[in-house]
């Protein structure tokens, strides 16, 4: 996984991006164009639908951060825009968030932990692919005027598929494996749809969770989601979840207690697919390990959970395993400790690679607070040594974790 350390103006922030990553950008958006053409959707078409609908979709700062991206790394701005607005339709981001409020907690200060799951392709080859698997990268925002970020992503994409900022607010998102989902094609009448991980970046730059959830399903709720799937929001007193389908949302809040949401929908469930295991397998252990250890839950914990094998390892465990590398494995994970007095200080923790293996190992993962400094970050986590270290579809252990287990 490579770093990317953004500072500056939506522009500044483009270009450096495009400079420092250029070659995995370049080698991303070839894939998702030969994604596009196998699902036969042409690229004249998508650039052209890419132009009709940014302004309707993304933000003035998100505009010109992706054509200095596309200035940066020497690459035509429709492309990169189309690959920004339409990658969630290929590149579905399949994941676990788990929460925690304060009562729930031993410290008495919001938890969040996500895993981020993605499919692999046997075309993803080269030196910007690593195990056929997409370049990720790990970004650290300070923009003037707007909330400092600290998230993973992926090269070229302005989106994250997970993050925090330094007002104390974390965000996450899932895909729900929903019947029609499975059975609805990709086509370019969704051109009109909005990707979740754009709603999550543009939320983080917000103060407050309940304003990140208003602002984002008045986006939905006049462009939906490309996919279905959720988009969560939680800072040091509320946690919420917007579940979103082609053509209705809904909105869950949480004033206590724990939460959990996988690739399935809970208020809009009769939506979900029957025939996903797994997602209803990772939703129940969840369940299971925040209710074992309510009121007494900690950082050290919900770092364990990244790494749960409980019913595996496996496609069906909290740390996902797989050997066909189309199937949906985790790639990444990140917890965090919101600190409600001051949130700056909150503190995050981010695994590279496969949570049962990068956890156990000081190189293999980060720990930081929101007021990070360019320097905090190691080398081997801005190359992507790190992340190729420690992603691997072999299990550390079989063995699933405990609660009250500390593994970071």
């Amino acid at each position: 996984m490579d770093t990317f350390v953004g500072i500056g103006t939506p522009w500044q922030i483009g270009c450096a991006h495009g400079e420092q990553l250029a070659e995995a950008i370049a080698a991303n958006i070839e894939l998702f164009w030969r994604r596009m053409a196998a699902a036969g959707i042409g690229g004249p078409t998508l650039r052209a639908a890419a132009l009709a609908l940014e302004r309707r979709v993304l933000v003035d700062a998100r505009r010109e951060e992706i054509a200095a991206i596309a200035a940066g790394a020497r690459l035509e701005y429709p492309d990169v825009l189309a690959y920004n607005l339409f990658r969630g339709s290929v590149y579905p981001e399949e994941c676990t968030v788990m929460w925690a409020l304060p009562d729930a907690t031993a410290g008495g200060r919001t938890l969040f932990m996500k895993n981020s799951d993605k499919i692999g392709r046997e075309d993803m080859v080269g030196p910007n692919f690593h195990k056929n698997k997409e370049i990720n990268v790990l970004v650290a925002l300070r923009q003037p005027g707007k909330p400092a970020i600290i998230g993973v992503g992926q090269a070229g994409g302005t989106g994250l598929k997970m993050g925090i900022n330094d007002r104390g607010v974390c965000a996450g998102t899932n895909i729900a494996r929903t019947y029609e989902l499975r059975t609805r094609a990709v086509t370019s009448t969704q051109e009109r749809a909005v990707d979740r991980a754009q709603l999550a970046r543009d939320g983080l730059e917000l103060t407050a969770a309940t304003l990140a959830t208003q602002a984002m399903v008045a986006r939905v709720a006049e462009s939906p989601m490309a996919t279905p799937g959720n988009l969560e929001f939680v800072d040091s007193t509320r946690a919420f979840v917007i579940e979103g389908s082609y053509d209705r949302v809904a909105v869950q809040a949480y004033d206590k207690g724990v939460g959990s949401r996988t690739n399935r929908f809970v208020t809009l469930q009769e939506l979900n697919d029957p025939k996903d295991l797994s997602s209803y397998c990772r939703l129940v252990r969840t369940q299971e390990l925040l209710a074992a250890a309510s009121g007494r839950l900690t950082l050290d914990n919900f770092a364990a959970f990244t790494r749960d094998h409980a019913n595996g390892p496996g496609p069906n465990s909290i740390c996902r395993h797989h050997g066909d590398v189309r199937s949906e494995t985790t790639q990444s994970a990140m917890v965090a400790e919101i600190n409600g007095a001051s949130p700056p200080d909150s503190v995050v923790r981010i695994a590279l690679g496969k949570p049962c293996h990068a956890w156990r190992h000081g190189d293999g993962h980060i720990e930081m607070t929101l007021r990070f400094k360019i320097e905090d970050i190691p080398e081997g986590l801005r190359t992507g040594e790190v992340w190729k270290r420690y992603w691997t579809e072999k299990p550390f252990e079989a063995e699933p974790a405990a609660a009250g287990r500390a593994s970071a």
